[in-house]
This record gives structure tokens, C-alpha cells and sequence, in this order.
């Protein structure tokens, strides 16, 4: 049987999204035209890391990716990959969730031009803590791999965490 490894791309993105770089942290995603509330936006696939070569791969690649469970991370297969589908940079008022355990979809109505950005607490609690650079009024200055646990965060975007996190809540 024919290898369909490079016949289709690992990960999809909306044709109403484009990658770009970015004000928040070098590359994002952005809204080319209107997203609206509930339209699926990505798809994540790539490569399987298990969590104890994640800090290996961030250091070779990138912290982009999911954990989607104790043990592995679905990544980018390459710096390549992130070049062309693009980043989701994190942001304390997020626009994009999790409807699934691969699929984010848009939270609110996007208007064209703005950054697609997802709350990393949505994600993984298994990386580094950063200052983050997101800009909003409601920003927490230092986000870690425990803000999952924080009560007003899961209060509030619960319905659009990973299945992996929302399970552990």
C-alpha cells in the first residue's frame, strides 16, 4: 500500500483563517473574513510525543500542540507545518475552544482581521509558566499549566476545554 503520510495535510485550517505574524507572540492565526460563533476553525494532527520527549520537541520545534492525555501531546510534525497552518497564541479572552478532543471552534462571532486565540488554560497542564502578552483587560500576567484548576476559568469556558482537562474538572 501507497504511504498517504504527504498526501494530505496533519492538521486542517478554515479557508477563512490564514497565518500571520503577530503582535501576541510571533506567528497567529487570523480571521481572513468573518468566523462565525460555532464554525469549526481547526483540526489538530501531526505526531505523537509522549510527555516525557515533550521538552525535547519544544526545544527542537515548538510548544505548539495538545495534550490529550497524562501522557501524550498530538504536535506539528515540523517547523514547516507551523509556518503554513499557522499558531494559536494564547489570550486571556479567548475566541477559539475545544468541541472535541482534535476540532476548536470559534467561541463568539470573529470579525475579519483579528487574531484567532485560544486560553492555553483549555489545553495542556503540562508546560512551562510565561508572562503573557495577550493585552486584555481581564489578563492574568502569568499563565501556568495549573490555571486549568482556577474555579472562575472553568466556570466560565468549561463547554470549551479539551475533553483530556474537562474530564479532570
Amino acid at each position: 500500500m501507497e504511504d498517504l503520510h504527504d498526501t494530505w495535510p496533519h492538521r486542517w485550517l478554515t479557508p477563512k483563517a490564514e497565518p500571520r505574524n503577530s503582535s501576541i507572540h510571533r506567528y497567529g492565526i487570523f480571521a481572513k473574513e468573518e468566523i462565525k460563533k460555532g464554525e469549526p476553525i481547526n483540526a489538530f494532527g501531526g505526531i505523537t510525543v509522549p510527555k516525557g520527549e515533550i521538552k525535547e520537541y519544544r526545544k527542537i520545534i515548538s510548544h505548539a500542540g495538545i495534550q490529550v492525555s497524562d501522557d501524550f501531546f498530538i504536535v506539528p510534525s515540523s517547523h514547516e507545518e507551523i509556518k503554513e497552518q499557522g499558531i494559536f497564541n494564547h489570550s486571556c479572552e479567548p475566541n477559539v475552544g475545544f468541541n472535541s478532543s482534535i476540532t476548536m471552534v470559534a467561541m463568539r462571532d470573529i470579525k475579519a482581521g483579528k487574531e484567532l486565540a485560544t486560553d492555553y488554560a483549555f489545553m495542556e497542564s503540562y508546560f512551562e509558566s510565561f508572562e503573557c502578552s495577550c493585552g486584555s483587560s481581564n489578563c492574568r500576567k502569568t499563565i501556568t499549566g495549573n490555571d486549568w484548576k482556577i474555579k472562575e476559568i472553568q466556570e466560565k469556558y468549561k463547554e470549551f476545554f479539551s475533553p483530556y482537562l474537562r474530564d479532570k474538572i
